[in-house]
């Protein structure tokens, strides 16, 4: 039997699976602190704590920690943040769907620059129902898991690795350039998401060999 075109799908969470829908509250939090939004979010995803959190030097309290010394949050100030930080943000279930759809023919996994160890667990926390979960997804991995974070070729040759598949047939989904050129730069294709629709049809035009077999 030829081997398919494509063995695998590889996807971002932040900014793909998990993306912020509602820009209200984060904008709204922005001001209330007396800074911009693109500020409020290095804040929160590119201070020293987040770094090493993603590199999993540091677990995520330490990034909580770094906030809350930056702004001097008390406790009950610093729950509300969080809260009011996330609250634009929304699971994309049409991109779940269809890893569960290609999940038969092809290996699928979820590959982020996250400090958690368990994004099963922080997409429930976001309303993603588990067993939609459970048939669209094989591979579960974080840059802390890793100690390497994308566009790191080590981040990638690791997924391939979980994955059982070659790079030049894994497709690998993610919302910043930098992250799609360093997989292309591993061999992988690299596809830039920008809309699910816009990603939906080039995967599905990608995958059409692989799924007429």
């Amino acid at each position: 039997m030829q081997t398919p075109p494509i063995q695998a799908l590889l996807f971002d969470v932040g900014g793909v699976i998990l993306r912020t829908e509602d820009p209200a509250p984060r904008e709204a939090l922005a001001r209330q602190y007396g800074m911009s939004r693109a500020d409020l979010e290095k804040l929160v995803f590119a201070s020293p704590a987040a770094l090493a959190a993603e590199r999993g030097e540091a677990d995520e309290p330490a990034v909580w920690d770094f906030v809350a010394r930056t702004l001097r949050l008390s406790a009950p100030q610093l729950t509300a943040f969080r809260e009011q930080f996330w609250a634009g943000d929304r699971v994309d279930t049409a991109l779940l769907a269809f890893l569960a759809e290609a999940r038969p023919r092809v290996r699928t996994g979820l590959l982020s620059n996250a400090w958690t160890r368990d994004l099963r667990a922080l997409l429930c926390a976001f309303g993603a129902p588990a067993d939609l979960l459970d048939r669209a997804v094989e591979v579960w991995l974080t840059s802390s898991m890793l100690g390497a974070r994308k566009p790191d070729p080590r981040a990638f040759a690791a997924a391939l690795a979980h994955l059982g598949a070659s790079a030049g047939q894994t497709v690998f989904v993610d919302d910043f350039v930098e992250n799609v050129e360093g997989a292309r730069r591993a061999g992988l294709v690299g596809v830039h998401f920008q809309t699910t629709a816009q990603a939906l049809e080039t995967l599905r035009r990608l995958l059409e060999n692989a799924w007429s077999r």
